[in-house]
């Protein structure tokens, strides 16, 4: 694959498309996001292994009705063969007034550690009222599966569970 001189990156691309959205900062070569009102609060960085190639999946919460909200897509079927090759980054928006998470039992975000290197954790991320949130997500448990397995993942809004909130499955199938 050539590529032209001058020409940017998808990663690139991508960080200026939330730089001039005030949904990113770029300090030193890594990019930080922050919440829709720019007060720095620090989410995730982009820069976390090779996700230049990362395939994303978006999702924005809905509400619908009173003290109810659901996150759309609710049923989402990833290729671990092709999908989640070269990473998978989720994009999580918020348009509602009121805050929200989003947990996926079993999946893991990749964070930055104090000391430069990727740790693990559940993922359980908080979307601010009006915010995008890009989130990198583990892929290392599914490299080097060759079984048919199917694997599902309920995801939801810990934070309005008895509000009558729907969550949804994310499948990931050979």
């Amino acid at each position: 694959m050539s590529s032209k001189p001058g020409a940017k990156s998808a990663e690139a691309e991508r960080d200026v498309r939330l730089q001039s959205r005030g949904l990113a900062c770029e300090t030193g070569g890594v990019t930080f996001l922050m919440n829709g009102m720019a007060t720095a609060a620090l989410v995730g960085v982009l820069s976390l292994g090779s996700s230049a190639g990362a395939a994303e999946l978006h999702f924005a919460v809905q509400e619908v009705g009173e003290k109810r909200a659901l996150w759309v897509p609710q049923e989402v079927v990833l290729h671990r063969s092709t999908e989640l090759v070269d990473g998978l980054v989720f994009v999580l928006k918020n348009l509602t007034d009121r805050t929200h998470a989003f947990a996926a039992y079993g999946l893991f975000e990749e964070v930055t550690t104090a000391g430069g290197g990727v740790a693990r954790k559940p993922l359980r991320v908080n979307v601010t009222s009006e915010d995008t949130v890009l989130v990198q997500i583990s892929t290392t448990q599914f490299l080097g599966s060759t079984d048919g397995e199917v694997g599902e993942f309920p995801f939801f809004c810990p934070l309005h569970q008895g509000d009558a909130h729907v969550g949804g499955t994310i499948r990931v199938i050979p």
